[in-house]
């Protein structure tokens, strides 16, 4: 399956860099990145090391906390290229997709984009324990996707989708994440 980049900001908000911050929240930006490979479009996940202190051992999407001044998008490309070693002018920003809360206190900017020259993965090893590729066909497969009950009081989400690709599972902040991409540039709504 190839998705076109021009689909993909056809179809998100342009991916202007402006953060859209909340009393007692800490900004931070995300970036659900595609890569072409063997002609097949896939999305690239981390998976945290399992010593961090926050969301260890779990897969999210490249990004994290805003330094300084920077704007959002400045954010999510500077903590992608610092987590998988990508050169920031292999990164191509498409899109933008709707703001969300973690339950970590973060609000968080996420965007879609383009890794355009493919290359090896040089991983941040204080914080990124792999990095990993899941085919976006495979979005598309109802039998893949659930949903988790939450009451923590900072979710926003009472149903919170996963995604389970061999022995992974995308869940929480990303699978919600990921199902607003699946949604919005995809066209396909996941059964959770």
């Amino acid at each position: 399956m190839k998705i076109e980049d021009d689909l993909v900001s056809g179809r998100l908000e342009l991916p202007l860099g402006h953060w859209h911050s909340q009393e007692e929240l800490r900004d931070s930006a995300v970036l659900a990145l595609l890569v072409r490979r063997d002609g097949t479009d896939r999305l690239l996940f981390n998976r945290r090391r399992d010593d961090l202190p926050f969301h260890a051992g779990q897969i999210c999407f490249p990004g994290g906390a805003r330094e300084g001044g920077e704007d959002a998008v400045a954010c999510a490309v500077r903590e992608t290229c610092e987590e998988t070693g990508l050169d920031p002018a292999d990164v191509a920003v498409l899109g933008r997709l709707p703001d969300r809360v973690s339950i970590a206190g973060f609000k968080v900017a996420c965007f879609a984009g383009r890794i355009r020259e493919p290359r090896p993965y040089v991983l941040a090893e204080d914080e990124v324990a792999e990095a990993f590729e899941i085919p976006c066909a495979s979005f598309l497969d109802g039998q893949r996707w659930g949903h988790r009950e939450t009451v923590h009081p900072l979710a926003r989400f009472r149903r919170v989708p996963f995604f389970r690709y061999e022995d992974r599972t995308v869940w929480g902040l990303t699978g919600i994440i990921l199902r607003d991409f699946v949604t919005q540039v995809m066209g396909y709504a996941p059964p959770v």
